[in-house]
């Protein structure tokens, strides 16, 4: 049985191409967190509106643009694939999915109920620690210059409500329907009164989290999501179920 210092030498030795054991264990790991990282630039790349719905993802360009080969990057466009996120059509690429407001519409009902039990459970959780970081959050929402500087701080709001809940299964259901609808919200708190009136509901969702009121901030949480598909019915000319 070899020994820890044996483990090591062995660990640090070089190998025939000059790498040592340590050195191709640290690659290996760089390798695989690569597509994961590439992920994540793509998802923020969608959420900052610097790609749409129906944009074509150019792998060779963002290769390029990152600093990698085309192989990480493919791997995260499939894995973006079976997050719904993008969609492969035939002989064309790469492309960033498109919904429509039929399904926009289902998307935001299951976000609310999911938002709405993140409350009912966050409630228990919020002391005034918690209640204060979340105001701080809301504070840096109002002097948010425009969509582009509020969207991505909103996204960050909603996923620490949802992450209070302490339920991580409800935290990843939560992200996968919101990455979703992230084309629609946008479009959504473009007027500066809806965002205005949709961070006023934040603050009242953080006083009841912070008196421990379950019922009534999870009522306050999904009534906060589907006032948002309310926008974005009305925007997009069709009434209110």
């Amino acid at each position: 049985m070899s020994t820890l210092y044996e483990e090591v030498r062995a660990d640090v030795g070089e190998n025939s191409d000059g790498m040592t054991a340590l050195q191709r264990k640290v690659a290996e790991r760089q390798a695989s967190s690569l597509p994961h990282m590439i992920v994540e630039e793509l998802e923020q790349m969608i959420i900052n509106g610097v790609l749409g719905g129906g944009d074509r993802i150019n792998e060779s360009a963002l290769a390029l643009r990152l600093g990698v080969s085309r192989g990480p990057v493919r791997e995260a466009c499939r894995h973006l694939e079976r997050s719904k996120l993008v969609e492969f059509r035939a002989n064309r690429g790469m492309f960033v999915r498109e919904i429509t407001v039929e399904e926009a519409a289902q998307l935001y009902d299951i976000r609310a109920t999911l938002f709405g039990l993140a409350g009912r459970l966050a409630a228990a959780r919020v002391g005034t620690t918690e209640a204060a970081a979340l105001r701080a959050t809301a504070d840096r929402l109002d002097e948010a210059s425009g969509m582009d500087g509020y969207y991505p701080l909103n996204v960050e709001l909603h996923r620490h409500l949802v992450a209070l809940s302490g339920s991580p299964r409800l935290v990843e259901l939560y992200d996968g329907v919101s990455k979703e609808l992230h084309l629609f919200r946008r479009h959504g708190l473009e007027p500066g009164a809806a965002r205005r009136t949709s961070n006023e509901q934040h603050r009242r969702i953080i006083d009841q989290l912070e008196a421990g009121n379950g019922e009534d901030a999870a009522r306050l949480m999904e009534a906060h999501i589907l006032a948002g598909k309310n926008r974005m019915l009305a925007e997009h000319g069709q009434s209110r179920p």
